[in-house]
């Protein structure tokens, strides 16, 4: 066995969500060195690398090597000296995405990634270590790549008119210059502050105006970490109207994975400055923080303004059809695709109001000509429906599922549509049967949005009808309140008030986090006026909040919400069209049952200003009284990151970020997040989550598979029983059965 000298621990993880593109980065620019040692151009290092014995000696050490747009590839020759003589050692680089060690120690630069890696020799039953930056420096003018025609979700799944051609050369120059500052130019989206996930198509950069009069002429975007830059230049996109200004752009989304991966775990600083005229503007500056891992599972939303599944006339624009269906954000694309709805003649392929279970498998819609009927979507099966019989009519909408799909506690909120007619009680999936239970009853008659934890051992509700005890009251909707269940015997127990509001401030829609020791939920700040119980529409308000189990400690997302810390003024952009306080304009959330990157991952759906893409009145999201042909509505799905170790009382929720995908003029709403279904051993994978066995690991050189047995620690993913089973504890520890990393605050 090798006696180990001296290790430096670096690590970055880059865990990748499979329904986004791949994190893995594309073509970045490249750049060459003057060859081991020189210290020339892209190439520098120091002296020394002894281990603590002074036996084995690496060199060079702690080398610096520098990716340049245009230039080679920069490699570098390690070499080994055993007692001060030259020696033949076993070479290995700790990440393969920084670049490629050939057993003779020849390091060569992949571009795609920036950072600091661990390069390890052994020889002579002896181990030394030394550290190596790599750098990327990157500069482009226009794009690299054709747009083509947008699809549903729009250019790049964000909306937007594309990336813009190379600027001329007079254009780049004043990008190039000093910028002035104009107060009145300011970004509008993304947000500073936002924690982003790996994986994640790039975002639209979107800003107010062009300052000076004029429409705009180019603009200039870069992006700076630690060990990464890019500074790329671009003309008016060409699908821009001539006389239209120039006030959004996209971040290339080669360079954006580049970016992502090379800050993964740190910050990224984002710059705008536009041309106009002969003057630069701006700049424009935001600060965010980069997840170590990627999202997983999907996202099931409905939407009704659809273009996939056409099933109602009477729209305003285009063909005057549209449709109601459930679509989901999956596979890799910029575009959602269709689950369950088709188009018709009437509203019979109609198939909205869903719910799904966590493990992926089923899901639960309602129909489009008898709200009350309700039908099981196989996931699992190619989306195969089977329609429940009209016995369960009014009893299985919106219903809370176990995580395995097998149960479902029924929804009585008498929310619009009338799909839930009865008063509560547990069924079997399967067919819709009613379970025998012992200890809801006595509690609960009618419990809205009920929610199973990921673990299935909580349920919360909103205690709408029933005796209650002496904590809670008898329920008329104002208690938010969390019972224990056995699965073993079907019993409910330990009922506890969470959250008590008025009636004019009910909470529900209530979502766990995946530690299952926290809630979000909506708090309904003002009914529409019809007086429909937690509707989205019509001029409903409501923000999210979040509580803490143990304490019963109820606070505000101010910044998911859109506010700063003490809730006392607006931290995103208002408008017109009723957007004066879009703080008040977010509904619907659900949380990934699987930590990621550091956090949980909440979506829901917001009516607030998406930039300068959507800025319509903030209700206007029926087809039939708006043309959603040639503007977007603002109803769309949006995701925030949620610190894991968040104290009572504090606010644990970052800026959010508009869920590319989605279809950019349709009204989206309850996304609902689950995990992907499981793969069984032997099949390719890259995180354990996706293992039917719990583990994905290599087997000796071959490439990573799903696997029923651990090998060494768990990884990020990986199942787990215990946190001290996790590689690297305390930074990552078992969540929900699963190895997660946790940002220590």
């Amino acid at each position: 066995m090798a006696r180990v000298v001296r290790v430096v621990v670096l690590l970055c993880v880059c865990a990748l969500w499979p329904l986004w593109p791949s994190c893995n980065s594309g073509d970045v620019g490249n750049s060459g060195s003057d060859g081991p040692g020189s210290g020339g151009d892209g190439l520098t290092f120091t002296d020394g690398g002894d281990s603590a014995s002074g036996r084995l000696v690496i060199t060079p050490a702690n080398a610096t090597i520098t990716v340049k747009s245009g230039q080679p590839l920069p490699t570098l020759q390690y070499k080994a000296k055993l007692d001060d003589v030259d020696v033949t050692a076993q070479w290995t680089l700790d990440r393969g995405e920084l670049g490629t060690l050939t057993t003779a120690g020849l390091l060569t630069a992949s571009g795609d990634v920036a950072g600091v890696g661990k390069v390890t020799a052994s020889a002579g039953g002896i181990e030394a270590s030394t550290q190596v930056t790599i750098k990327i420096e990157t500069t482009q003018n226009g794009a690299t790549t054709q747009n083509g025609n947008p699809g549903p979700g729009g250019f790049g799944g964000v909306g937007g008119e594309g990336l813009g051609p190379a600027a001329d050369a007079a254009v780049v120059a004043v990008l190039n210059s000093t910028p002035q500052a104009d107060a009145s130019m300011k970004m509008l989206y993304p947000y500073d502050a936002t924690v982003w996930p790996l994986g994640v198509l790039a975002p639209l950069m979107q800003w107010n105006s062009v300052p000076g009069g004029g429409n705009g002429d180019g603009v200039r975007i870069e992006l700076s970490s630690d060990h990464y830059s890019f500074v790329g230049t671009f003309g008016r996109p060409t699908a821009l109207a001539a006389n239209a200004p120039l006030v959004r752009h996209p971040i290339p989304q080669d360079v954006w994975k580049a970016a992502t991966r090379s800050a993964a775990g740190g910050k990224l600083t984002v710059k705008v400055i536009v041309a106009s005229g002969g003057t630069a503007y701006g700049p424009l500056s935001e600060t965010w923080t980069i997840a170590t891992s990627g999202l997983r599972g999907t996202v099931y939303y409905q939407s009704y303004g659809t273009k996939l599944a056409k099933n109602y006339s009477g729209a305003k624009g285009g063909d005057g059809r549209f449709g109601g269906a459930t679509l989901a954000i999956k596979g890799g694309s910029s575009d959602p695709v269709l689950v369950a709805g088709q188009s018709s003649s009437d509203h019979s392929g109609c198939r909205v109001c869903h719910s799904v279970a966590a493990d992926g498998g089923r899901m639960i819609v309602q129909h489009g000509t008898n709200y009350a009927r309700s039908s099981s979507y196989d996931l699992l099966g190619g989306y195969a429906e089977s329609v429940y019989a009209a016995s369960t009519d009014g009893k299985l909408g919106w219903i809370g599922m176990t995580p395995d799909g097998k149960l479902g506690l029924g929804n009585a909120a008498p929310i619009p549509g009338n799909a839930n007619t009865g008063d509560t009680a547990l069924y079997d999936m399967t067919n819709g049967d009613v379970v025998q239970t012992t200890g809801l009853t006595a509690f609960v008659t009618r419990a809205g949005f009920p929610m199973f934890s990921a673990d299935g051992k909580r349920v919360a509700f909103n205690l709408i009808g029933g005796p209650g005890d002496t904590a809670t009251g008898a329920g008329d909707g104002t208690q938010l309140v969390v019972m224990d269940f056995d699965r073993t015997n079907n019993a409910f127990s330990n009922p506890k008030l969470l959250y008590k509001g008025t009636a004019d401030k009910r909470p529900g829609w209530p979502a766990f986090w995946p530690t299952g020791d926290a809630l979000l939920f909506q708090r309904e700040i003002a009914a529409n006026p019809g007086g429909e119980f937690f509707a989205t529409r019509n001029g409903a308000r409501a923000e999210l909040w979040w509580v803490d189990l143990a304490s019963a400690t109820a606070q505000p997302l101010h910044a998911l919400n859109g506010r700063n810390a003490g809730g006392t003024a607006l931290t995103i952009p208002t408008g017109p069209n009723n957007h004066d306080d879009d703080a008040t304009l977010n509904y619907e959330p659900t949380v990934s049952p699987i930590a990621s990157g550091g956090y949980a991952w909440v979506v829901f759906v917001s009516r607030r200003l998406y930039g300068n893409v959507a800025t319509i009145d903030p209700w206007a999201s029926d087809p039939r009284d708006h043309d959603l042909t040639q503007t977007a509505t603002t109803k769309k799905l949006w995701i925030a990151a949620l610190d894991l170790n968040a104290k009572p009382g504090t606010d644990p929720s970052h800026p959010p970020f508009y869920l590319p995908g989605q279809e950019l003029f349709a009204g989206n709403s309850r996304g609902f997040w689950v995990a992907d279904p499981c793969k069984a051993d032997g099949e390719s994978c890259e995180g354990g989550d996706e293992c039917c066995g719990g583990f994905c690991s290599r087997v000796g050189n071959g490439p990573l598979q799903c696997g029923s047995v651990k090998i060494g620690c768990a990884k990020e993913f990986d199942k787990c029983t215990d946190s001290a089973e996790c590689c690297d504890y305390p930074k990552y520890q078992c969540v929900n059965g699963r190895c997660a990393h946790v940002v220590i605050n």
